[in-house]
């Protein structure tokens, strides 16, 4: 009777145990990459899972992209850069997607403007080697989203670190 207790607690073990490495997730590698810049602040917004793809997609009507980060078939980060000339349209940046969470205007490390809120940002980054503006709006979603009134944070990290080489790459800064 007891080798019985013994061998079903065994099985039992074994099977709890492969039923949990069978349904756990594997960290990712993070790309050294995002829409064609090297980032360093992509990490906390990437979640666990099996794969991982990007995609990048250049503007035809004006110099931009649309890129596009995915794990598992689940668009996570999603952004889209234009070149903008003239000046910005926007006169107040509290009231800049207002209908996103925990959205408001922030400082950011670049010259420019920025309303980051916990999954979605509006940036206009203002171009020094020419007239105009980049603009850079991105959408962020998945289970690495804090909506609380701090999780803008996230969004933050990477933008200060996107944005200047977006604008370099695009010929917007020096």
């Amino acid at each position: 009777m007891m080798r019985l207790r013994v061998a079903v607690a065994v099985i039992l073990s074994a099977t709890v145990m492969a039923t949990a490495a069978a349904c756990s997730k594997k960290s990712l590698a993070i790309p050294d990459e995002f829409c064609r810049v090297s980032v360093n602040n992509l990490a906390p917004l990437v979640p666990d899972g099996d794969s991982a793809k990007q995609d990048f997609t250049a503007l035809e009507a004006r110099p931009g992209a649309a890129c596009n980060l995915w794990v598992d078939n689940h668009n996570v980060l999603s952004v889209n850069v234009m070149l903008l000339d003239g000046a910005s349209d926007v006169s107040n940046w509290n009231d800049v997607g207002t209908q996103y969470k925990h959205m408001a205007q922030r400082k950011v490390t670049f010259a420019g403007h920025a309303a980051i809120g916990s999954d979605h940002a509006i940036v206009e980054a203002t171009c020094t080697a020419r007239a105009g503006y980049l603009s850079v709006s991105l959408d962020f979603s998945g289970d690495r989203v804090e909506n609380t009134p701090t999780g803008y944070k996230k969004l933050q990290r990477f933008l200060d670190d996107f944005v200047p080489k977006e604008t370099k790459k695009f010929g917007c800064t020096g």
